[in-house]
């Protein structure tokens, strides 16, 4: 196995002298990176990043455009399955909207993440707000907001795309089709998506990854309709519809792969002019429907269990927003509910209520005031947040022959199960124009989060713990107290003809954290013994501290080069213990030179990740070693169509991502509970047509 455990300082130097080395060579290359800093400081906006989708690599899943924004990472747990990281948060902490909205996804190891619900051809781009996101961005943003962007029904406008992409290692492909017909009042918009993979990835050491197959299919559409005078008002009322379903997908770092994933969705959505405020509304319906299992994609050894998890969840997502210049106002709900049911289809009399009648609902109001005052542009904004939670009793079929399982069930029922929590978010934002070249950023705010529904009503050790993917057992704690961060973000943005560089530096302290600790009670120890976990977990309030940096670089060469640098830096510590946080990215650098000329766009890459030694003593978490990689691609693109190919991990290096989890697969090439390594060399095309 070829394995670098080198510092993040000569990883970058290693990255530089291969893009050095290869820079005479490289004459028909461009820029594809898709890459940009987007700075607003207008109405109720801030500073985010973007990438969009038709400048990236393939992606099986929109969320590996992530890996382009500065501070934020990818947890993958599946071809199909990743979890959204930002500055070292994840998960549920990460606000994450699929065209303004968030509605709950039906896996309870969040197989079916948020970011799985974008369809690759109707996306438009995805943007991260860089640094403290304003209150504006949504209910809970502790962690960060992401949005993804989609294209929306146009007026007086008939256009389309067809997009299609291939990639050898995994045989995987992707085929997706959209067109909006426009007319002065009226608009329909439609798309479709078809993603396969074939085949299993291997490894720079040829090592098969089991099971990383898939199947997905995606179609949508939007009516819109125009209700606009001759005042010149844009106003509109829409209705969309989306429709999923994956089936026969791997996610070999969980526990079970996906069987089905079925759901639909569909949004109302206005727009409106009342006596010069802008209003803004949408309601959104979700139904989704998740089968999974141990035994279809993955081999079952004869001394493990058969089961299958068949889990349903509903959500409904309302917004209501009104602004007038430097006032915005809004009120957001998101309320959902959730079942799990674990049985045996060996042994019809099994059954186990993993989440039964979970409800876990949120009602929040926010203000928002943004204005300039000489050389500052400040923002502030408070957001008050209700949360209200509860879950039906449950049923285990074992308790009557395990104590330990039946001392769980009954003190789960006999708790007083509903939980209603009032949090408060405080957010400042300012930036100091210097001059056309130099601005300086400062961000301070007070932000609160509830418990997941996992973390809250896990009632008997297992993993059903959000995409965790750490290989443990956990149970919930009820009265888990709101996380309440403290945030500091300092920076600045500095512009010219030929450099442009944007350096961030942040502290977030997390009071009443929630992680897993070491389980003590001895009913849960008991059962977790019996089910073969001599160390299960409780989620819990802890103490934590996130600290790091990340900037971004933009250098002009020449009239047709261009090199451009996103590096970050992250460190996870708990305060009330010496350990760390677990999951943590490790320091990475992304180094591209770009070549534009004419159609022609081109562009090496070199990819630099540190080790990561500071892991979860807690969680068992490991090591890993530093890498490096190098991507290259060509590609030409016309007025109405384009074409690409390159080939990421050029030198097929063998890597363990840190954020890929372990296998957790049987009789595979990489043994169980090991690192899951990277995909090796992988070489592609994608084209679209334009109309």
């Amino acid at each position: 196995m070829m394995k670098m455990p080198l510092s993040l300082f000569p990883l970058s130097i290693v990255s530089l002298s291969i893009l050095a080395a290869l820079l005479p060579v490289s004459s028909a290359l461009a820029d594809d990176s898709g890459f940009e800093i987007i700075e607003v400081t207008g109405h109720h906006e801030g500073s985010y990043s973007a990438v969009n989708t038709e400048s990236s690599s393939p992606q099986t899943d929109i969320s590996g455009l992530l890996d382009s924004i500065p501070g934020a990472a990818v947890n993958g747990n599946g071809p199909l399955t990743g979890i959204a990281q930002y500055r070292g948060l994840f998960g549920d902490r990460v606000n994450t909207q699929i065209n303004g909205i968030s509605l709950a996804g039906a896996g309870p190891n969040a197989m079916d993440t948020p970011l799985s619900y974008a369809s690759l051809v109707n996306s438009e781009r995805l943007e991260v707000t860089r640094g403290i996101a304003p209150v504006s961005a949504g209910t809970d943003t502790l962690g960060g907001s992401i949005k993804v962007i989609e294209s929306q029904a146009s007026f007086d406008e008939t256009s389309g795309k067809l997009a299609g992409q291939y990639q050898d290692n995994g045989q995987r492909s992707h085929l997706g089709a959209k067109a909006n017909l426009g007319g002065q009042d009226h608009a329909l918009l439609v798309y479709a998506d078809i993603l396969k993979g074939q085949d299993n990835i291997t490894t720079g050491d040829n090592k098969e990854v089991k099971p990383t197959t898939y199947d997905k299919n995606m179609v949508g559409g939007q009516y819109r309709f125009n209700l606009s005078d001759d005042n010149g008002a844009d106003e509109s009322i829409a209705i969309g519809y989306q429709h999923l379903e994956t089936k026969d997908a791997g996610t070999p770092a969980l526990p079970m792969d996906i069987d089905f994933i079925r759901s639909d969705r569909i949004k109302i959505e206005g727009q409106h002019d009342i006596k010069d405020w802008d209003m803004n509304w949408h309601l959104a319906y979700s139904d989704a429907k998740h089968g999974m299992d141990n035994f279809s994609e993955r081999m079952k050894m004869p001394s493990m269990n058969a089961r299958y998890n068949n889990a349903d969840s509903t959500g409904f997502d309302g917004t209501l927003s009104i602004g007038k210049d430097a006032w915005l106002f809004g009120l957001n709900t998101q309320l959902s509910e959730h079942n799990s049911v674990i049985s045996d289809p060996t042994k019809p009399m099994f059954h186990v209520d993993n989440f039964n009648g979970v409800t876990d609902n949120t009602y929040s109001a926010f203000a928002q005031w943004q204005q300039d005052i000489d050389q500052w542009n400040w923002q502030l904004g408070a957001r008050v947040k209700h949360y209200q939670t509860d879950a039906d009793e449950v049923e285990h079929s074992m308790s009557g022959s395990m104590p330990a399982i039946k001392i769980l069930m009954d003190r789960f029922n006999d708790a007083d199960r509903s939980q209603s929590q009032t949090g408060l978010d405080l957010v400042l934002n300012g930036r100091y124009q210097v001059n056309d070249e130099l601005s300086w950023i400062l961000g301070l705010a007070r932000k609160q989060d509830s418990a997941s529904y996992q973390q809250r009503y896990l009632w008997v050790p297992m993993q059903s713990t959000g995409g965790l993917a750490d290989g443990r057992t956990y149970v919930g704690q009820v009265d888990l107290e709101l996380e309440t961060a403290y945030q500091l973000e300092l920076g600045a943005d500095f512009a010219t003809d030929t450099l442009s560089i944007s350096p961030r530096i942040f502290l977030n302290r997390i009071n009443n954290y929630i992680q897993g600790v070491k389980a003590t009670d001895p009913a849960v120890v008991m059962a977790a013994q019996m089910m073969g976990d001599s160390n299960p977990m409780q989620f819990a309030n802890v103490d934590a501290q996130l600290l790091g940096m990340d900037v971004t670089a933009i250098y002009q060469l020449a009239d047709n080069w261009k090199l451009d640098m996103n590096a970050s830096y992250i460190s996870g510590e708990r305060r009330d213990i010496q350990d760390n946080l677990y999951r943590i990215a490790p320091p990475k650098v992304n180094l591209g030179l770009n070549y534009q000329s004419g159609h022609w766009q081109g562009r090496i890459e070199g990819v630099a990740v540190s080790a990561q030694n500071k892991v979860s003593e807690t969680q068992q978490e490991q090591t890993t070693a530093g890498y490096a990689l190098m991507n290259i691609s060509v590609g030409y693109d016309a007025d109405s169509w384009l074409v690409k190919a390159g080939v990421n991990n050029l030198f097929d290096t063998e890597y363990e991502d840190h954020l890929a989890g372990y296998n957790r697969v049987m009789g595979a090439d990489i043994a169980p509970g090991e690192r899951r390594p990277g995909m090796g060399m992988s070489a592609w095309v994608t084209g679209e047509y334009r109309f």
